[in-house]
Formats: structure tokens, C-alpha cells, sequence
């Protein structure tokens, strides 16, 4: 992976720690394998002037329903940094209630609510915070023997945290976790089977912090040969549609008419894709969950798997909206014929988010 920052285009923003922390993101938002479906968040700790002329810290924190590729100024939500490190300490929290105090603590009521993961990124000593679920990294977390995997990655670079659940609970265990950590040991902090936290104390280093270590587990899965075991073959639609088109169609009739909304189905007939969905097991593969927890998020646990011609809409779809794979009918049809492609359903794509996303606005 390759850095992306361009001097040039960051001198328009110097001086102003929040249009450099909009810059970066805007950087990492661009490489989708960094940020799933518009996941990961961001942050930049400051002061502000009130209104009775005191200076106050300030974390200025990525919004729910933003996407980092394309995020603003406006997408950031300011909040007392005192409030969230406080809140740190706290026993026991509820999300609803952290929700709740993290509101009441913006500078802005205007502004975005503030990610769930607020209070980690406060508690972390830095200026600049950056959090992405990279792909590579997930990768080798959620394979056996992962938590080993990571730390003969990374030796000590990084802090590794057990997997909990985003929210209050996760920012407490790193909170419990760090207690007399001296954090300028560590360039980030990898959360197995969800991602990993860059950060510095200007934008340049946290972002190409978090480029070096992503890099670094690429390498490791080149080396272990992961990229090559990956199935690449010429989609069925490759030289005509094949009548997938009218499949297509059909599959967002009948999810629109559940949903009671117009639905956008995508057809992903790519290399990769269609390499996947020949697969002889792909349907046990499929239904063995997602990688993080952004997946189950943006695309719910598992996908619906149908043959081609055979779908049972109302039946199937009840159960929700899922993303659509179709595995061989016999080993003797689809099975000798590989190459059919996926299908993605969503609701209307939201403001910052890609048309195949779920769109929920409250999960960052």
C-alpha cells in the first residue's frame, strides 16, 4: 500500500489541525481496503475558544453516517475532551446512555452524533487518531491462530487488544489495558477480528503510520502466498448478460416490495467475485459470518444463496436483505460452468455512502 499524501494538496490546510484531519481521512477513504463500506473514523484533539473567552480541549471526532472518502469539516463532531475521558473511568456504561452523554458533552448541537468510538480515540494521548478495519489486517486476526499471527507480524510495535464489542465496553478494556502504558512505545493497536489505530501527533505521521502497518501485514500474507490462493475466473455475463439482467431485475422487485422502499441491486460479476461464487463450497463458506463487525453492520450476517433461475424471493428475503450469491445447481450444471456472478440489495445509498451500503447512520 502506498501513501497518498501529496504536499502540494496538504499546504492549502496547514495550520488548521481540522482541515488536515478532513484531508487524511479523505486519503484513507480512498482505498477501499482500508475502510469497508464506508467504515473506520477519525479524530483530531484541539482547543477552542467558549463563549465566556475559556479555552477548552476539544476531540473533534467522524460523525455517524459520514464516509471517509468523502467527509467534511461538518462531518466531525466536536466534543469536550474531558467529558469523554472521563467517562473512560466509568465502571459500567450503557451505549443508549454513552450515546446520550456524548451528545449532551458536543460543542455543536448541530453536528453529527459522534462515533461510538469516541471515548477510545479520547483516551488515546495523541493529537491525530486514525482507525481503519483494513482488510489485510482482519485477514490474519481471523485465521486460526491469529492473535499469535499478529504479534509475529508486528513483534512489539503494537498493542494488541482481544476482540469486544465497539462501544463503551472496548474503550474501558483498552482504558483498563493501558493503565501506566507508555504510548509513544507503540505506532498502533491492532483490535482482533475488527482493525486496527494509527496515530501522531501531526497528520502526516498517523496516516502514513497506518499505510506502514497495513503494509507490513500485506507482506506477510504475500509471503504466507494468501493473494494467490484467491479464485479468479471469466464471469458467465463476460460476453453477454446471459438473461442475468431480467434475474437482476426480478431480485429488486421482490426485495423492494418486502422492504416497502425502492432497492438498488448491484451486480458484481468481476474476476474475483464470480471465482468465489463457482466455488464447489461456497455456500458453506458463505454462511460462516462476516469479518468484522462493520460487515454485519453494512451487509448483515450472511448472504442468500440461489441458483440461477431458482430464486424463492418471499421465502428467503423474509429473513432480510441480503447480499445475493448463487453457488452451482449439480455438479453437473453450474459446477462445470463456474463464473456466476454476485448480487448486492440496498436501500437508497445515504449522503457519503456507496449505493450497495446498508445506510445506517447510527453504527459510527
Amino acid at each position: 500500500m502506498k501513501s497518498l499524501w501529496n504536499d502540494k494538496e496538504a499546504s492549502g490546510s496547514e495550520g488548521d489541525p481540522l482541515r488536515l484531519r478532513v484531508y487524511t481521512s479523505r486519503l484513507l477513504g480512498q482505498e477501499p481496503s482500508l475502510v469497508l463500506h464506508g467504515g473506520g473514523n477519525t479524530s483530531v484533539k484541539t482547543t477552542a475558544t467558549t463563549l465566556f473567552g475559556d479555552r477548552e480541549d476539544l476531540l473533534y471526532i467522524k460523525g455517524s453516517g459520514w464516509d471517509l472518502a468523502t467527509i467534511e469539516a461538518a462531518g466531525f463532531a466536536p466534543v469536550q475532551l474531558r467529558v469523554l475521558t472521563r467517562m473512560a473511568e466509568l465502571p459500567r456504561l450503557t451505549d443508549t446512555e454513552m450515546v446520550r452523554a456524548q451528545r449532551a458533552a458536543m460543542t455543536d448541537p448541530s453536528a453529527p452524533t459522534p462515533s461510538v468510538e469516541a471515548i477510545l480515540h479520547a483516551i488515546i494521548p495523541f493529537t491525530f487518531v486514525d482507525h481503519t478495519h483494513a482488510d489485510a489486517v482482519v485477514a490474519i486476526s481471523n485465521t486460526p491462530g491469529g492473535e499469535a499471527r499478529i504479534r509475529e507480524v508486528y513483534q512489539d510495535r503494537v498493542l494488541v487488544v482481544p476482540y469486544v464489542m465497539p462501544g463503551f465496553v472496548l474503550a474501558r478494556k483498552v482504558f483498563e489495558l493501558s493503565r501506566g502504558l507508555d504510548w509513544s512505545r507503540y505506532e498502533g493497536m491492532v483490535l482482533l477480528h475488527h482493525g486496527i489505530f494509527s496515530w501522531g501527533n501531526d497528520a502526516r505521521s498517523s496516516y502514513e503510520r497506518m499505510i506502514e502497518l497495513v503494509t507490513t501485514a500485506e507482506d506477510y500474507l504475500q509471503k504466507k502466498k494468501a493473494w494467490t490462493a484467491v479464485r479468479r475466473v471469466t464471469s458467465s455475463t463476460a460476453h453477454g448478460v446471459n438473461g442475468v439482467e431480467l434475474e437482476l431485475a426480478r431480485l429488486r422487485r421482490e426485495a423492494s416490495l418486502l422492504r416497502g422502499a425502492p432497492m438498488i441491486a448491484i451486480l458484481d460479476d468481476s474476476a474475483e467475485a464470480a471465482g468465489f461464487a463457482g466455488q464447489p463450497e461456497v455456500a458453506s463458506i458463505a454462511s460462516r459470518g462476516p469479518l468484522t463487525p462493520d460487515h454485519v453492520i453494512r451487509t448483515k450476517p450472511t448472504p442468500l444463496g440461489v441458483a440461477r433461475g431458482q430464486f424463492r424471493f418471499r421465502r428467503s428475503l423474509r429473513r432480510g436483505i441480503p447480499r445475493v450469491f448463487r453457488p452451482p445447481r449439480d455438479a453437473g450444471s453450474e459446477a462445470a460452468r463456474p463464473g456466476t456472478p454476485l448480487d448486492g440489495v440496498a436501500r437508497r445509498g445515504n449522503r457519503g455512502t456507496r449505493p450497495k451500503c446498508q445506510g445506517c447512520r447510527d453504527c459510527r
